[in-house]
């Protein structure tokens, strides 16, 4: 937590890879979708482009049956800095939009 503070990008995210997919969340909804295979690079981000809805559908109900796998709540970064007793800059946590 708190690598890349919040003003500089910084943001909590989860994320899955299969094998030819990366499919990635942040707390706001879907952010990333690659196509490994065909953009190696991740390139173009293809989340929330209407042909690829079924698959963004399926790779987020996986990643949700993974995240209650592990009881994973998805709670803002303070809140796991609090719960552990991480010591950091509060700074750190503004966002450019708060």
């Amino acid at each position: 937590f708190h690598q890349w503070n919040f003003q500089k990008g910084g943001k909590e995210y989860r994320a899955i890879r299969t094998e030819r997919y990366t499919y990635a969340r942040d707390r706001k909804g879907p952010w990333l979708l690659y196509d490994d295979q065909q953009d190696p690079y991740q390139q173009e981000n293809l989340v929330n482009k209407k042909q690829y809805a079924d698959l963004q559908s399926e790779l987020e109900a996986i990643l949700q049956q993974k995240l209650a796998a592990v009881h994973d709540d998805f709670l803002p970064a303070d809140e796991y800095m609090k719960k552990w007793n991480y010591h950091y800059d509060f700074e750190d946590s503004l966002r450019p939009d708060s």
